[in-house]
């Protein structure tokens, strides 16, 4: 028969296709486990949604097919049986890594190393071959089983379709949209975890225009429990705690957007005198170049990429459980709103009692005051019971300071960041600001340390100074955090003064490169735990006399890095970037023609995994 576009055996070709596409996608669900009826119908609904929007992409696309003809369809069924291949293997790696194909996955599989690495076995590739087979088989089926019917009668079938499939359709999407909208208005963190299996998810939040148009915010309380059916598994054992192990206080000060190589005499006197008492650790990398993943990996000991499995399980640090488990006094104070990012809903989510983070003013307004708070605190505080104290200063992340006390002379009017260039007098003035703010915190911080001396509590504290990342200001390219992995936004302070009873009595690497994820086994073992870090963390404790480490790991909303002694390997998480990546060297930043090494990936793949049901 005469075949064109508008032929009713295109429109029934496509939408055959569709519904075995909207088949894999459903098979998906296999990964959810124990769920509700409710979530279980959610996602099965979100599934189809996913294949019909991206039947709709496919759709609008191939009206560019018009003038083809009959090979249309054959052009049509390759895009369909490629599509349908690209399912069929995110099935198998979700159902190995518990993530979807990204960058790094990609990596692997375009490597000539890719099956030593994975060692993926013959009866996986021999299953994968024979699907590829029978959607080839089936393509091929259906064409000529069109190309040999009656339009007339192809016609009638295309609208009985029309009628049956394309207005519930539409619905459906509609409605699991909406429902999945109102499940993260209401922190229905149940529903939100499980739509995850759904590959290509477009989800859609009505968060921020209940906020502008209604004034409305949701609850962020949520019960300090955890879920049976929650999509993590940490720890991978209960925690085993030595009870007779000695107690020491724990101070831990962190100021916001501190690099490694701002600290000096000139910029941080009181940190550099501090560095005298103590362990400095001078390639130490934080887990994220951005304040929410930068945290998370200091308080789990995990990789930045569980930030969002945690947060949708609503699931603590096992630093804090022990530390409840050993009776400590638990004080967190933080100059930002411990609910933006979110980490009333994660780390902090079975300690929300014990914050402080209502502090007036300016940054340095608000750091000042926090500082008051660890004063005061320090004053009344029961002695008699060991004291865990993480205060969480902010002013370097905007460059807030006294106008009084402008020690670097930084320029008085607002600086436009948008158009301020490498080496221009806006970026100088920038930086100025910046030292000021570290040096005002400094400040702060060199007060605290001396109530913590005034009171007797200093000698036989473990104390940390550290930064959750570092800041940039085009010395490699880019401004700011959250930009790129540079040794700038990355590499920062870490500086660790032992309890005098542990003084010379344990090896440290500080000329090792060392991460945040090691902070967490590292405390957890002087708390007494006797579980192996492999149970709750991705890190090592810096103190074991066997300590190595060859790569740390950082990520941000839309990025991966792997950084290593010479290279840092970057990779996109957004599926428009997946192809990408770039290969650096650590000490410049600058883009090299070399391939990341595929064990380091499927090694950070693995780790990424591990805590995942």
């Amino acid at each position: 028969m005469k075949f064109s576009f508008q032929n009713p055996a295109f429109s029934l070709f496509f939408k055959y296709n569709f519904f075995i596409t909207a088949l894999v996608f459903l098979v998906f669900t296999l990964h959810l486990g124990k769920t509700g009826p409710v979530t279980f119908l959610l996602v099965v609904a979100g599934a189809v949604s996913s294949a019909a929007i991206l039947y709709i992409v496919l759709y609008l696309l191939f009206f560019l097919l018009k003038p083809a003809g009959r090979v249309a369809l054959y052009i049509a069924a390759v895009a369909f049986v490629l599509v349908d291949i690209g399912l069929i293997v995110d099935f198998f790696i979700y159902r190995l890594y518990k993530f979807h194909i990204n960058a790094m996955v990609l990596n692997i599989i375009t490597s000539p190393d890719a099956m030593d690495s994975l060692q993926i076995g013959a009866a996986p590739v021999l299953l994968f071959a024979g699907l590829v087979v029978l959607l080839i088989l089936l393509e091929r089926f259906m064409i000529r089983r069109l190309l040999s019917q009656d339009e007339n009668r192809l016609a009638r079938r295309n609208r009985r379709l029309n009628k049956i499939v394309l207005i519930p359709l539409f619905v459906l999407i509609l409605m699991e949209k909406v429902s999945y909208g109102m499940a993260s208005l209401t922190n229905r963190n149940e529903i939100l975890t499980a739509f995850r299996v759904i590959p290509l998810y477009q989800p859609l939040t009505f968060n921020k225009l209940a906020a502008k148009w209604f004034d409305y915010k949701p609850d962020v309380k949520v019960q300090n429990t955890i879920r049976t059916d929650a999509g993590v598994h940490y720890p991978l054992h209960p925690l085993q705690i030595n009870e007779k192990k000695k107690r020491f206080n724990i101070f831990i000060f962190a100021s916001d957007a501190v690099r490694y190589s701002i600290l000096s005499p000139e910029v941080s006197p009181n940190v550099e005198a501090f560095k005298k008492d103590a362990l400095v650790f001078h390639k130490h990398y934080s887990g994220g170049n951005a304040t929410r993943f930068g945290i998370f990996s200091f308080m789990y000991g995990l990789n930045a990429t569980y930030w969002f499995n945690f947060l949708n399980s609503a699931r603590g640090s096992v630093l804090f459980e022990a530390l409840r488990q050993r009776h400590y006094q638990i004080s967190v104070a933080s100059s930002t709103n411990t609910n933006w990012p979110e980490f009333r809903k994660t780390c902090y989510v079975d300690v929300t009692n014990c914050i402080k983070d209502d502090f007036p003013g300016a940054p340095w307004q608000k750091d000042q005051a926090l500082a008051g708070y660890f004063l005061n605190m320090i004053d009344r505080v029961d002695l008699r019971k060991p004291i865990f104290s993480f205060l969480f200063m902010d002013a370097p992340h905007g460059y807030s300071f006294p106008p009084s006390q402008n020690l670097f002379h930084a320029a008085d009017e607002n600086i436009n960041y948008i158009t301020a260039t490498k080496g221009s007098d806006a970026i100088k003035s920038a930086f100025a600001g910046y030292k000021n703010a570290v040096h005002f915190d400094d400040k702060l911080f060199g007060k605290m340390i001396a109530k913590l001396k005034e009171k007797g509590l200093y000698d036989e504290a473990l104390i940390i100074f550290t930064s959750d990342h570092g800041q940039e200001f085009y010395e490699y390219g880019a401004f700011g955090h959250n930009s790129s992995f540079s040794e700038a936004q990355t590499h920062i302070p870490f500086i660790v003064k032992l309890p005098k009873s542990l003084a010379g009595k344990v090896s440290a690497p500080m000329d090792q490169m060392t991460s945040h994820i090691d902070v967490v086994p590292t405390l957890m073992h002087l708390l007494g735990v006797e579980n192996p870090a492999d149970d709750y963390s991705n890190g090592h404790n810096l103190f074991d006399a066997n300590f190595s480490r060859r790569f740390a790991f950082c990520a941000n909303w839309n990025n991966n890095a792997i950084i290593t002694e010479k290279y840092t390997y970057v990779f996109a998480n957004r599926p428009d970037k997946m192809f990408d990546n770039a290969v650096r060297l650590t000490s410049t930043y600058q883009k090299v023609r070399q391939k990341a090494d595929p064990k380091l990936i499927v090694e950070v793949m693995n780790e990424n995994r591990r805590f995942l049901k």
